[in-house]
């Protein structure tokens, strides 16, 4: 009884270490076409009248967080991958978040 429930133990562990390693296969974690990526998606959020004034905002709170979290050579918003804006407005103010991974 015992060996059975050490073999369903390793074979539950296996399973799960192969599911999270293949979610996490498609993230820019490492070199991505010659630049040093981090697996950390990273997020900045900013409320504005105008939309291009919010994602700028937003924009600029990214690379705050990111120079914060890896340094300078991480900062630059150009450098990202898989960059993308959420924006919305619910009232008469645009809110704009900016995503992506930072990369140098």
């Amino acid at each position: 009884m015992y060996s059975r429930i050490v073999t369903l133990s390793t074979i539950a562990a296996g399973l799960f270490i192969l599911n999270v390693g293949s979610a996490s296969a498609g993230l820019p974690t490492g070199f991505v076409n010659g630049q040093n990526c981090k697996g950390f998606h990273h997020s900045g959020t900013a409320k504005a009248k105008k939309k291009s004034t919010a994602k700028r905002r937003a924009r600029g709170k990214w690379e705050s967080i990111a120079r914060k979290n890896y340094g300078w050579s991480f900062r630059k918003w150009g450098n990202g991958k898989f960059k993308h804006y959420d924006c919305s407005k619910p009232g008469g103010w645009w809110h704009c978040k900016a995503a992506a991974y930072p990369c140098k």
